[in-house]
């Protein structure tokens, strides 16, 4: 296993920071269905912080209305979240060759946890390995609630709480199909 050279949060805080993404990770187009995804080209270990889901950062208020004016194709890129007791939501619906917008959603068996880092007083959204990962394997998370089927749970949750910094992510899942789909965050494209 190798040694980490720093830890996973500075780690996370130095890619934020310079906008750019982690070296070790390769877009993939999968199939029809699923589009593109993110593919890992080195080994990760759990606790590594992979990517960032980088996007405009808008208050709850601008996400309502840009919903009311999106496309379905484009609502699939808005991920809201609660930041310091405030409602928010990263827009990732702009293609800025960013690989955060094209991880996979799974709803079992993931690869990655999503970690809101309060880098500045700015919420960011961070992938961090919830597993070793090998080479070649494909970087998956639950996305947690949604009004998508492809996003659902087959079964009831009372929410996923998330700590980082200070800050709190809660997911609430309700049951919206009987059976797991899986979607990639550019699959409609």
């Amino acid at each position: 296993m190798r040694r980490r050279l720093i830890p996973p949060r500075e780690d996370a805080v130095c890619h934020v920071s310079a906008g750019r993404d982690k070296l070790g990770l390769d877009i993939h187009y999968i199939n029809a269905f699923k589009g593109r995804g993110i593919f890992t080209t080195v080994p990760f270990q759990k606790g590594d912080f992979l990517l960032e889901y980088r996007g405009k950062l808008i208050t709850k208020e601008e996400c309502e209305r840009r919903h009311r004016v999106y496309h379905d194709s484009l609502k699939v890129f808005m991920f809201e979240f609660k930041f310091d007791g405030k409602l928010w939501c990263v827009d990732a619906s702009q293609e800025d060759g960013s690989l955060g917008r094209l991880g996979l959603m799974w709803l079992s068996l993931t690869s990655a946890k999503m970690k809101i880092l309060n880098i500045n007083g700015k919420p960011h959204l961070c992938l961090f390995a919830s597993r070793d990962i090998s080479p070649g394997e494909e970087i998956d998370y639950n996305y947690g609630d949604s009004d998508w089927l492809w996003r659902c749970k087959s079964f009831k949750n009372d929410g996923l709480d998330f700590h980082e910094g200070g800050a709190l992510i809660t997911y609430r899942v309700t049951p919206l199909t009987s059976h797991l789909v899986a979607f990639s965050l550019c699959q409609i494209f």
